[in-house]
């Protein structure tokens, strides 16, 4: 290839290492360098004409990803060392090894061979990339790996929409290069539709169940998604940082020229914080559930709650804060419109500010939860509300127009309303942060404080007479009771929307089972989550990827025009590729938005 080529692979699986096609050519590729034996670098191309490499059908909805999968100890499958101007989209990134590279020091059954050739069919990562700008990720599947999913540091302007990075054995994404040179990104890096989970596990192969979770405490790492120090606009986007084995979403270590953003996102089930952020961090429309004692039990993930301090173990590690905000002096946070609970430490803790520093809580939901590491302790204390860890005397934070119910020592900041939410199921394991009808979020946010034009589901705010507190925004006819929102119901017909859905590979099978009291239901919109929408009473629709979509009924009575909506997350695979349910790892929690994959 030379810069500014496109290559399209066609569908099939390929191997990529010391036994592929015409790697014996290389001077790399012998069995006592293996590791060495990958692709050169994607050749740089020009803004005008990047360099490409498609798995075809990249322009059809990538149905049927080709596969490259690394075997014999391949430092990696694809390299962009060196490489800008570069689009590479529609691929499946694997390897064909159950193993995790030095899983407990080497001393385990699940260990890769490094010792002697031949190593077997695995490769340490998915992407390396260094000193790399103006790259496109686009509809990646990149799971099994050994080690990394990707590997990479010093970018600068990188788009990464529709990837997958799950079940790698040791990270999701790694911005540490470790070289002296530095690791530090620049420019805008955006990350859309982008999910990372069960990292610091592996997947059996064949097959793609979840096992062999290991954490920090036994040699490994775990961070979905980690950056070192960094510097550049980034930008999360209806992303999903779900049951990875150390932190979700790690940028703790950004500069102070950093500025970060975190929309429309869902963190869950991570061991440690759930979301870490630094720079002048913006977070918004977002649900953060911090189950952190998730992996208690399973695999080889270390530690419990019975001595109280949990000051060895996995679970809960960093003290399992939801929220992490290090906000430096003279730097701003805004914490707008989440939905967050936990049954860490805190909900939301900051550090490293002073007297200068600011933290503006807007519009959240915020649910306490018994202290899962002080579990001993009696009474059991709940999670805090919000800590200035190390800050000054006097916390400079401000609240307007919360909700806070269930927080240690019952804080109830003035001004804020402290009244049950009434969510459609604030149980941690199976969290939906959707409002039911009669809650105190409908109708009550403080709209002088903060406004929003849409919510989490991307619905538009507001649906009814005024803006909901929370991620979600109530879609249907009813305010609240007990807060400051109100409302009421309609008389007449009062429908509820209700369906039930079946999958078979890529196509979904809708069944309305709405009803509707005192009227007659006039007209069906559904939302199939992809952009697609339908009038149909009970539509068929086919996706054109696999992958996890938050699909929408709206039922409208056709005498008072009272409407009602029910949401569903459903899942649909590819009879090629996807990725496994965790049975060896306890299974999967279900969230609002998403269900783990």
């Amino acid at each position: 290839m030379q810069g500014g080529d496109t290559l399209i692979i066609d569908s099939g699986s390929y191997e990529m290492g010391l036994n592929a096609p015409g790697a014996s050519a290389y001077k790399a590729c012998n069995a006592g360098w293996a590791w060495d034996c990958f692709m050169a670098s994607v050749p740089s191309g020009t803004a005008a004409q990047p360099t490409q490499i498609l798995g075809a059908g990249y322009d059809s909805g990538c149905k049927a990803p080709p596969e490259l999968w690394g075997s014999e100890h391949s430092a990696q499958v694809v390299s962009l060392a060196g490489s800008s101007n570069v689009k590479i989209g529609c691929l499946e990134i694997t390897d064909h090894s159950a193993c995790i590279e030095s899983h407990l020091g080497g001393n385990s059954p699940f260990a890769c061979n490094r010792s002697t050739p031949p190593y077997g069919a695995w490769a340490s990562r998915g992407i390396y990339a260094k000193d790399s700008s103006n790259v496109t990720l686009q509809d990646l599947n990149i799971h099994g790996m050994a080690n990394r999913g990707i590997l990479g540091g010093r970018l600068s302007n990188w788009t990464v929409t529709g990837v997958k990075l799950l079940a790698n054995g040791w990270s999701g994404w790694d911005g540490d290069l470790g070289e002296s040179a530095g690791s530090s990104d620049t420019g805008t890096m955006s990350f859309t539709n982008f999910e990372v989970g069960f990292n610091g596990c592996t997947e059996q192969y064949p097959g793609t169940n979840i096992y062999a979770c290991w954490g920090q405490m036994e040699g490994g790492y775990g961070d979905g998604f980690g950056e070192t120090n960094t510097s550049g606009n980034w930008v999360f986007k209806n992303a999903y940082f779900h049951h990875n084995t150390q932190d979700g979403l790690d940028m703790l270590y950004a500069d102070t020229t950093a500025t970060i953003s975190v929309q429309q996102t869902q963190a869950e089930g991570n061991a440690g914080n759930q979301i870490k952020l630094a720079g002048s961090p913006t977070v918004q429309n977002s649900v953060i559930v911090g189950n952190c004692s998730y992996f208690a039990g399973v695999d080889n993930m270390s530690g419990d709650n019975s001595g109280g301090a949990n000051t060895a173990g996995d679970q809960c590690r960093a003290m399992g804060n939801a929220l992490v905000l290090s906000v430096q002096p003279t730097l701003h946070a805004r914490v707008e419109y989440n939905t967050i609970s936990g049954e860490g430490d805190c909900l939301v803790l900051a550090i490293n500010g002073d007297s200068t520093s600011r933290v503006a809580l807007n519009n959240n939901a915020l649910i306490g939860k018994p202290d899962w590491i002080k579990a001993n302790q009696s009474p059991q204390p709940q999670s805090c509300l919000f800590y200035w860890d190390s800050g000054p005397a006097t916390w400079p934070v401000t609240y307007a127009g919360n909700l806070v119910w269930q927080v240690k020592d019952n804080v109830c900041p003035t001004g804020n309303s402290c009244f049950d939410p009434q969510l459609a199921d604030a149980s941690l394991a199976t969290f939906n942060a959707l409002p039911l009808a009669t809650s105190p979020l409908v109708n009550a946010a403080d709209t002088s404080a903060s406004m929003l034009a849409t919510d989490f589901l991307g619905q538009p705010r507001p649906t009814l007479g005024g803006y909901d507190i929370g991620a979600i925004e109530y879609p249907g006819t009813s305010g609240g009771s007990g807060g400051s929102g109100g409302g009421g119901t309609s008389s007449g017909g009062t429908p509820t929307a209700s369906f039930s859905y079946t999958t078979s590979g890529l196509t979904a099978t809708f069944a309305d089972a709405s009803t509707d009291t005192g009227g007659t239901i006039s007209t069906h919109a559904w939302n199939f989550g992809d952009g697609a929408t339908s009038t149909t009473t009970s539509p068929n629709h086919a996706y054109a990827a696999a992958g996890t979509y938050n699909v929408s009924e709206t039922v409208t009575d056709g005498v008072t025009g009272n409407t009602s909506t029910a949401t569903q997350s459903i899942t649909v695979t590819a009879p090629t590729s996807g990725s496994g349910s965790g049975s060896g790892s306890g299974g999967c929690a279900s969230g609002h938005k998403k269900k783990c994959q």
